[in-house]
């Protein structure tokens, strides 16, 4: 098949990229390379431009089956310091990609974030995908809006993301938390913690994730908005993932506005389906 991936320089877009070209699939890749911590993709149909663009890019004037849409702004923090860029990029830059999608008549399938839920106050069970969607913050509602647009402009399939580690995850203090601890560790420095350290979220590696997609394109999950992450078998609290990496918290910061104290997928509606998370956390530690 012909997959565009956007946002393919990144962690997940890389990941995907080398899964599914290693399935002899023809791979094309947008990328703006606006994080510092994206990596340049060299292999021909790579096209390096702002999402925005995706229509007018000579070289993307093909037949597409699949897009994999990626490209995002990803922090929160830098949503509230350049809001204009978060919206344009999350919401507008969708719509862009949907516009381009149905005039190839091509399934997209949408990383969301589990930012849409908000700060899920109280909330101590597992998010089922019926869980109301109510974004309380920038990053939030630009996803959200990209979300929405997947899951009833162009009936796609919506994944409602938390945390994605892998072994060439490069991550920083605003996002990408499991590579920043990594490195900090590696690197015998100072790890900062944004609250108590209380907080909990399920890990789910990189590699369930493109297994989950692939069944996607494969015909095996539904269209639909679905929560996704390692479940509850690999759920930890920062402190425990600090910890399990051998090293220790060194200080205390406030909490960040409306960082959710607990979030585990279920994972419903994909286990029925037949995907369930493989990997698990504890037994991929050296490679996290």
């Amino acid at each position: 098949m012909n997959i565009l991936i956007t946002g393919h320089c990144g962690f997940i877009g890389q990941s995907a990229w080398n899964y599914f070209g290693g399935r002899g699939h023809e791979l094309y890749g947008i990328d703006d390379l606006s994080r510092p911590t994206s990596l340049l993709n060299s292999q021909p149909n790579s096209f390096i431009a702002d999402i925005n663009q995706i229509s007018s890019i000579k070289g993307l004037d093909v037949e597409i089956d699949w897009i994999l849409h990626w490209a995002a702004q990803v922090s929160g923090v830098e949503s509230i310091s350049d809001p204009r860029r978060d919206f344009m990029t999350n919401a507008m830059g969708t719509f862009e990609v949907l516009q381009y999608a149905k005039a190839r008549g091509a399934g997209v399938i949408y990383a969301s974030t589990n930012k849409v839920f908000g700060e899920l106050a109280g909330v101590k069970n597992p998010i089922e995908d019926s869980q109301p969607i109510v974004p309380e913050t920038n990053y939030g509602v630009s996803k959200c809006v990209g979300a929405q647009y997947v899951h009833d402009y162009s009936k796609g399939w919506v994944i409602h993301q938390s945390c994605i580690y892998g072994e060439a995850q490069v991550g920083d203090i605003n996002q990408g938390w499991i590579g920043w601890l990594r490195q900090q560790v590696s690197r015998n420095e100072q790890i900062v913690c944004f609250g108590d350290g209380s907080q909990v979220r399920d890990l789910l590696h990189v590699n369930d994730l493109v297994r989950l997609y692939e069944m996607i394109i494969m015909g095996k999950i539904r269209k639909g908005s679905y929560v996704a992450g390692g479940g509850a078998v690999n759920a930890y609290s920062f402190a425990e993932v600090v910890n399990l990496l051998g090293s220790e918290i060194s200080s205390f910061d406030v909490w960040r506005m409306n960082d959710q104290k607990y979030f585990v997928s279920a994972n419903s509606g994909l286990s029925r389906q037949g995907w369930v998370p493989e990997i698990s956390f504890k037994q991929t530690l050296d490679q996290v």
